[in-house]
């Protein structure tokens, strides 16, 4: 099945780090945004942009 390359999923993660010291204080933080774009398969006749039994997002 073909992969549409403008309709896709997006799933995001937040990864965060701490460091304590001895006396129990927050010492460091890190924070990571994990991003990744998942495409979709293509639903064909469904999509605005596809007639003439092809794709034509793209086009002027």
């Amino acid at each position: 099945m073909k992969q549409c390359p403008y309709n896709f999923s997006i799933k995001q993660v937040n990864q965060n780090v701490y460091e304590y010291d001895e006396n129990n204080l927050n010492v460091f933080h890190s924070h990571k945004l994990i991003e990744s774009h998942v495409r979709l398969p293509c639903i064909g006749e469904e999509c605005g942009a596809f007639y003439d039994g092809r794709c034509h997002y793209n086009e002027g």
